[in-house]
């Protein structure tokens, strides 16, 4: 596809474009005061840039609903999600930095890394299909994964799924993944409980507390007649 590259916008513009795909849920339109409270800048200031976006063709801004992005406005956002993305996988799985400092980090790469880089990144990780936070990553062609998940006490007994987003604070992120239950792990639910769920992961086990269980999001596996 044509390079959408950010040399052709501002890195502000960028940034807004990046902002307001993270932000959005189930295609709406993000408020303008959520796009302010994260970028920490006015709402007045939202509204001139939006404003500017929709002129360009990238945004769609809808008065006392929210601006959403037209699919030019959507490639852009992932061509520098994916390099931000990237670097996180890289940084915190090769050079052993927290996922916090990781982001600070990507934050300065994303707008920078020439395709050349991101593409030799994605091979070298050996193409992840998300972040250290179970968050998509896109793919170097635009498109974005569509996936189903279902929070692990989806699950029965038997069932098996890996692991695509934690969401829960970093303390109980940093339990989680000394255990192995952790983005992109694969694991097994051997019993259920009212209360908890017995979960293993390669040779070991792990008794979850259903509450904790149900802010880890999963992708079910295909099991096949030679599963053991």
């Amino acid at each position: 596809m044509d390079d959408p590259g950010p040399a052709s916008i501002s890195e502000s513009m960028q940034m807004y474009l990046v902002t307001i795909a993270r932000l959005r849920v189930d295609g709406e339109p993000v408020p303008l005061s959520q796009i302010a409270e994260a970028l920490s800048v006015s709402p007045v200031s939202v509204n001139e840039m939006c404003r500017k976006l929709q002129d360009q063709g990238l945004v769609l801004y809808q008065p006392y609903k929210g601006a959403s992005l037209t699919p030019e406005g959507e490639r852009r956002a992932y061509y520098v999600l994916r390099r931000h993305r990237l670097w996180e996988v890289f940084l915190v799985e090769k050079l052993g930095l927290g996922y916090n400092q990781a982001h600070e980090a990507a934050c300065e790469f994303e707008h920078s890394t020439p395709d050349v880089v991101a593409d030799r990144l994605d091979a070298f990780l050996e193409y992840p299909s998300v972040n250290p936070v179970g968050l998509f990553i896109p793919r170097a062609n635009g498109a974005f994964p569509q996936r189903t998940l279902f929070p692990l006490t989806a699950l029965s007994a038997g069932q098996r799924g890996h692991v695509v987003r934690c969401e829960v604070s970093d303390s109980t992120r940093a339990f989680l993944g000394e255990h192995g239950v952790r983005p992109g792990a694969s694991l097994a639910v051997t019993a259920v409980g009212e209360e908890s769920l017995l979960v293993q992961i390669g040779q070991a086990q792990i008794s979850l507390a259903r509450t904790l269980a149900e802010a880890i999001q999963v992708e079910l596996e295909e099991t096949t007649s030679s599963d053991a």
